[in-house]
């Protein structure tokens, strides 16, 4: 029925922005290949451009593998900071990580067409990168203001998609797509809201991951009391801990692009997998996230007799 259903027309796939949440395109992704349905156009913006760029590059199962081997070690390693007026994070490491994924390649030559979305932080002008280096074109869309130093691009200074255009329909409709698939992972504003306040009443952090992280930033000469209460919302007034304040920033504001997309371009099939719980940089819950995406979109198809 899916066939019957997408006929002749061209399939666009539009993976959004969401960090850690945005493992679940993977499993999106895993299910699509096993209905045979064929992606001929993708956008993506941040964590999408990463996975989008991966697919399109014939890597989807790299980036998987390696995201299930992500433990919390890792994570942190690749977020350790270093000494920058524009980012805690240098970025180094993650594009290493990027370049393992899709190795030396150049968007124009892609087995699938594809555009990543970054954003000029000074003009707040979106970005579109449609050719050139695909790891260069991942590293700025991924780039997350303050965590990470942004990418210099030909005289521009960019950062992440999300601020621009978190779910980029408008993109892959222009590309030729007819039958666009759009998978948001921006909760909504009552599970923002909801999440928070069931964290507030809990540790955010495992033992283990606060042990690693005091270790790791024993270096940067910074008490450790006050690295603990932003990592777990410990205070007198029980108020979100910078952490989640943080969190909840991103999410306000990527959740109202991501709404005005949708009402505006409006996608065949909308995704939107209930991953509320998870953080930022929760990537060490690769096969919990990958999972989530995979029954998410399954549930979809089963609940709208779209299976043949």
């Amino acid at each position: 029925m899916v066939k019957n259903l997408i006929g002749d027309k061209k399939v666009g796939l539009v993976l959004g922005s969401g960090s850690a949440k945005g493992l679940t395109h993977i499993g999106v992704i895993k299910f699509l290949e096993e209905m045979d349905i064929k992606v001929d156009y993708i956008t993506g913006s941040s964590i999408g451009a990463l996975i989008g760029g991966a697919y399109a590059a014939g890597g989807i199962k790299e980036i998987e593998n390696l995201a299930l081997q992500t433990d919390l070690t890792s994570t942190i390693k690749y977020l350790l900071p270093t000494i920058s007026k524009s980012g805690l994070v240098s970025g180094t490491k993650v594009k290493e990580f990027i370049q393992e994924i899709v190795g030396d390649c150049s968007i124009e030559n892609l087995d699938i067409p594809f555009i990543a979305t970054a954003t000029n932080i000074i003009t707040g002008q979106e970005v579109d990168f449609d050719k050139g280096n695909l790891v260069e074109a991942i590293r700025a869309s991924i780039s997350i203001p303050i965590i990470f130093q942004p990418v210099i691009h030909e005289n521009q200074i960019l950062v992440d998609g999300g601020l621009s255009n978190p779910l980029p329909i408008n993109i892959v409709r222009k590309m030729g797509a007819d039958f666009i698939i759009a998978v948001n992972v921006i909760p909504s504003f009552d599970n923002i809201n909801s999440t928070i306040l069931q964290e507030n009443n809990k540790q955010p952090l495992s033992t283990e991951m606060k042990t690693i992280m005091m270790k790791k930033l024993e270096w940067l000469n910074i008490d450790h009391n006050w690295i603990k209460k932003i990592f777990t919302g410990k205070n007198k007034y029980n108020v979100p801990s910078l952490k989640k304040v943080f969190n909840q920033s991103v999410n306000i504001s990527q959740r109202k692009l991501s709404q005005y997309s949708i009402e505006l371009y409006k996608p065949d099939v909308l995704i939107e997998p209930p991953v509320n719980s998870i953080s930022l940089f929760d990537f060490y819950k690769a096969e919990e996230i990958i999972n989530i995406g995979y029954e998410t979109i399954k549930k979809y198809f089963y609940d709208n007799n779209l299976f043949e």
